[in-house]
């Protein structure tokens, strides 16, 4: 008897389905079986995707186009539909990473180590609003905003303080930063390190540094205008991973997550994510790098939403589409560049101050989007967000969340298991149709900061917040608490407070640095940043040699707006 028996019946079974006979013959059962149907009557609601996808009552053999082994193929080989790795999570689970920054660094410090001893496995700072913009806090402008929206980092010591007795040369640390001050607080940090004895080519981590995020997911405040923006954010990817400073480090983290939170779909969102991206490597192409020299290092931070399967079927279709970008366009040729990497956050948007605990079932179903879509890092809200920052509590059933899903469920026993599901796979080559056509419509316009400065992107943004908004009013897009059952706001949860002396401490931390610094030494070395702004050559060797003498944030952005000017944003209402 041949021990291969059941294989080749399995086999053959296979390739039946797929056999053109074989397929008409389903054609005609699915006719016969409709016509049944005309006698139940379905729910008068429209059956489409989160991205107005038209989804058909049911998905056959007939819908799965292609061949396997070029459309899907097997984990860790291309076009890497069903995950970047051949074991994926039976050989590593995702890095669990939340975003934590409040108050001070020192309690910003406190809460990463709380993380750390309850299992999390990348830490990640979320910077106060005053870092975002490049201001420190001795400036009245934003004063009122110190340590409100996220840790405040405006010179080395903040950074000393932040990784306290933190392993950084064992677990990632991820800056949220963008480019108008990824320079300076990343130098500050690679000078912490440096200080500390770690050697810079060793150090693993990730900075934002991510243009759209800093336009089109927040109003910037007195910033420099999209093209010294793209500049400065590729001055960062060549010091950093082309020229082997830093070499182990993701020098940009393409943000798809935060446009999403404006209102715009999964298409839109992969569209603007790939679009930004090859803005940057054609910027670094023109400098004189191959692809190769730096994409490998590229990363990628996208949504998870509402819609389970379109999410799912989102993260496969980039997959691919990343393949063919790097494969056919910028012709790739180390097999370790094709890969598409990714973190993914669950949707703020999606969370409701109005019945906040079953914020906790949303971000359930949302992680496990991420986990079945094959992520490689994930940050789960926390349920209180739509209310404050998070609690120490809430961050802790944010965390749990994710160890539920990698501990008890047992999901990770197989790699991506929705693979083969008619549904699924027909998805997956919609959204990534789509998106290829939306990417086609973006390069029209040209390069991402002529699609910012011009306003397109801005027109687009406003048109998916109002088209979602009229769906939300009637009630086409359901939010429990909100459109249905409605309930009042919650008053019932405890609202997590900064420090309310975050703005005294801070401005003290200033003024002991600036005391203490040669003054004269470092105005000889600002004055020669002037010269760098100016040449429009790569601003990083010169800040880590202005931040290493005590440059804060603010003195460093100060000098991008005087020989760059401000950027006003062509906002569409």
């Amino acid at each position: 008897m041949n021990e291969n028996l059941p294989y080749i019946v399995k086999f053959n079974v296979f390739l039946t389905m797929f056999d053109k006979d074989y397929l008409e013959k389903i054609k005609i059962e699915k006719e016969k079986w409709e016509e049944k149907l005309k006698e139940s009557k379905e729910r008068d609601v429209k059956f489409v995707t989160d991205s107005e996808i038209p989804i058909k009552r049911l998905y056959t053999p007939l819908d799965v186009k292609g061949d396997y082994l070029d459309t899907v193929n097997f984990p860790g080989q291309e076009p890497f539909t069903r995950g970047v790795y051949p074991s994926m999570y039976r050989g590593r689970l995702w890095t669990m990473r939340l975003f934590s920054g409040h108050g001070t660094p020192e309690e910003t410090n406190l809460r990463w180590k709380y993380l750390y001893e309850n299992g999390e496995t990348g830490f990640s700072a979320a910077v106060d609003a005053l870092t975002f913009n490049g201001i420190d806090p001795t400036n009245p402008d934003g004063a009122p905003e110190v340590g409100t929206s996220g840790v405040p980092l405006y010179c080395i010591d903040s950074l000393f303080a932040l990784t306290e007795d933190i392993p950084i040369d064992k677990i990632s640390v991820a800056l949220v930063v963008e480019p108008f001050t990824s320079a300076p607080v990343c130098a500050m940090y690679f000078n912490m390190a440096k200080m500390r004895g770690y050697d810079l080519k060793n150090l693993m981590g990730t900075t934002q540094n991510d243009i759209l995020t800093m336009t089109v997911g927040y109003i910037p405040y007195k910033n420099s205008p999209p093209n010294h923006l793209l500049r400065v954010a590729c001055d960062f990817i060549e010091w950093t991973v082309a020229q082997k400073n830093v070499p182990l480090w993701h020098p940009i983290n393409f943000t798809g997550y935060n446009y999403r939170e404006g209102g715009i779909d999964a298409v839109q969102e992969l569209g603007f994510v790939f679009a930004s991206a090859c803005s940057h490597i054609d910027n670094l192409i023109e400098r004189g790098w191959k692809a190769d020299d730096f994409v490998g290092r590229l990363a990628f931070h996208l949504a998870a939403h509402k819609d389970f399967f379109e999410e799912i079927a989102k993260y496969r279709a980039a997959r691919r589409i990343w393949y063919k970008l790097m494969k056919d366009r910028y012709e790739v040729k180390n097999p370790k560049n094709l890969g598409f990497k990714f973190h993914v956050q669950t949707a703020g948007s999606s969370l409701t101050a109005q019945l906040p605990l079953i914020n906790i079932v949303r971000t359930a179903i949302q992680g496990l989007e991420a986990n079945l879509g094959g992520c490689q890092s994930l940050h789960t809200n926390s349920y209180d967000e739509a209310i404050c920052l998070p609690s120490e509590q809430a961050a802790l059933v944010a965390l749990r969340t994710q160890q539920v899903i990698a501990d008890e469920t047992r999901i990770t026993n197989t790699i991506d298991p929705l693979a083969g599901s008619y549904y699924v796979e027909w998805l997956t080559d919609e959204v990534e149709e789509r998106v290829w056509n939306y990417m086609d419509k973006i390069q029209k316009v040209g390069s991402i900061d002529k699609a910012l400065s011009t306003g397109w992107l801005y027109k687009e943004m406003r048109d998916a917040f109002h088209k979602r908004r009229t769906r939300m009013e009637k009630g086409e897009e359901i939010m429990l608490g909100i459109n249905k059952y409605k309930v009042p706001y919650d008053t019932v949860t405890d609202v997590f407070r900064t420090s309310q002396t975050a703005i005294d401490i801070e401005v003290n931390r200033i003024n002991k640095l600036k005391a203490r610094r040669d003054n004269a030494k470092l105005e000889k070395i600002l004055d020669k940043l002037r010269i760098v702004c100016e040449k429009e050559e790569n601003v990083m060797p010169i800040i880590m040699e202005a931040t290493k003498e005590g440059a804060t944030v603010g003195e460093i952005c100060d000098i991008y707006r005087e020989i760059w000017g401000i950027w006003e944003p062509p906002l569409s209402i």
